[in-house]
């Protein structure tokens, strides 16, 4: 039998792939499940025109091409619930936010895997000791994260063997970046700041950023409320040199949900910008920081099939 066409393959599961003889018959759309999908999950799948942004957008599709939020959202358009909540890519979603800002259409594939997850969960597909363990694994790769950015200060991240994958998942942080400040010996100018950094002063610490946060897990690797906080205190310099700020996903639900109207997201992304002006960071580093997520990603995703795959076999 001649191999598969690659116009067959495109429509192909993943499951399917792995067999060039296996095709895919035509697809039966299940409108009652379509419609139930379309009303419970809040995410405007009706919209969808399949032009690909999402998967432009999503740093995991980017990173790795192992999550299609545009494939998914059109699963669902068929009512292919049941297929749905069976693949690991509903567990891939960051919940970024990403694929919605590029949208013409403002379709919202995250807000579909997240009501994905609480079906699998509901139909107890996995358990809530599944949906533990799968949280403290997203925790530790923060960890990971906020590592290969400090690699990606002094040199490109070109490979990761496992040893130490395992080392960087598993082990704190050797410090942590926020500690206590003596307001003593600290000088606050207020004068002579960009306008991203001035704004941060309405903030009185009510964490809303924090709380809306998506990779919000361990406040010694990431949290927005803290980076806020130590700029008011002029500790700007601390974090011009700290990996922390090259964590932001670029959600910006910071700004959305905050009371104030702070922007945590532009007192970051002018942090970076900062770092990169004043020489403190090379200027490739953004460039770096993607060449490791094509490292890192592919492993997370990885581990997440592991989990799945243990819990099955219970």
């Amino acid at each position: 039998m001649s191999e598969v066409p690659i116009l067959n393959q495109v429509h192909m599961l993943p499951e399917a792939r792995l067999s060039k003889r296996t095709f895919m018959g035509p697809i039966e759309p299940n409108w009652d499940a379509w419609r139930a999908i379309a009303d419970a999950a809040g995410a405007d799948i009706d919209r969808c025109w399949t032009c690909g942004t999402c998967d432009n957008g999503c740093p995991v599709s980017l990173a790795t091409g192992r999550l299609r939020p545009q494939r998914n959202v059109r699963m669902a358009v068929y009512g292919m619930l049941d297929k749905l909540l069976t693949l690991p890519d509903i567990w891939y979603c960051l919940s970024c936010r990403r694929c919605l800002q590029g949208c013409p259409n403002q379709v919202k594939p995250y807000e579909l895997h997240r009501y994905l997850q609480h079906e699998a969960l509901q139909k107890k597909i996995y358990d809530y000791d599944f949906l533990s363990r799968y949280r403290r694994l997203f925790a530790e790769f923060q960890r990971v994260r906020w590592r290969a950015a400090a690699h990606c200060f002094k040199a490109e991240l070109t490979a990761l063997p496992d040893a130490t994958w395992y080392q960087w998942l598993k082990r704190p942080l050797p410090q942590a970046l926020f500690r206590p400040v003596d307001l003593k010996h600290t000088h606050i100018h207020k004068t002579g700041k960009p306008a991203e950094l001035l704004a941060g002063q309405a903030c009185f610490t009510c964490s809303e950023c924090s709380s809306c946060c998506p990779i919000v897990c361990d406040g010694d690797v990431f949290d927005p409320q803290r980076i806020i906080r130590m700029a008011n205190l002029g500790l700007a310099d601390e974090l011009l040199r700290s990996p922390a700020i090259w964590l932001c996903l670029g959600c910006q639900r910071c700004a959305d949900a905050c009371s104030q109207t702070v922007s945590g997201y532009a007192i970051i992304r002018r942090l970076q910008l900062q770092a990169v002006e004043k020489g403190l960071v090379d200027p490739l580093l953004p460039v770096r920081l993607l060449d490791a997520d094509r490292i890192i990603y592919p492993k997370f995703l990885d581990e997440i099939d592991t989990l799945i795959g243990l819990y099955r076999m219970k």
